[in-house]
């Protein structure tokens, strides 16, 4: 029995969502988990840049022509100064209990 409401509790807990943050405070708590993952790696992931395509007129037969502009790159990781992420870090948990203090909670 002690297995079953084991088993039960794990499976409710699997189901559980984690809390909503709506307005300001749900963007500032984002911001200061990517700041705290940031400061843990000590490197930021920059995503990928997309390429460019140019459309300009041929002629005839085909009357508009596309050509690639700039080549694709790939997501890197840079390296952050983690004296500049845990400044903002500070001003963004300062931010979070200001905001907190105005009634602002998650649900």
């Amino acid at each position: 029995m002690a297995r079953v409401t084991l088993l039960l509790i794990l499976i409710l807990a699997a189901c559980a969502r984690p809390p909503v943050c709506d307005g300001r405070l749900g963007e500032v708590l984002t911001e200061i988990a990517e700041r705290e993952r940031a400061v843990a790696r000590g490197t930021r992931v920059i995503p990928a840049q997309e390429g460019k395509t140019l459309l300009r007129l041929c002629g005839l037969p085909e009357l508009f022509c596309t050509e690639p502009v700039q080549q694709p790159r790939a997501a890197q990781r840079v390296p952050v100064d983690i004296a500049a992420e845990q400044a903002a870090l500070q001003r963004l948990r300062a931010e979070e209990a200001a905001l907190r203090a105005q009634g602002q909670t998650c649900r």
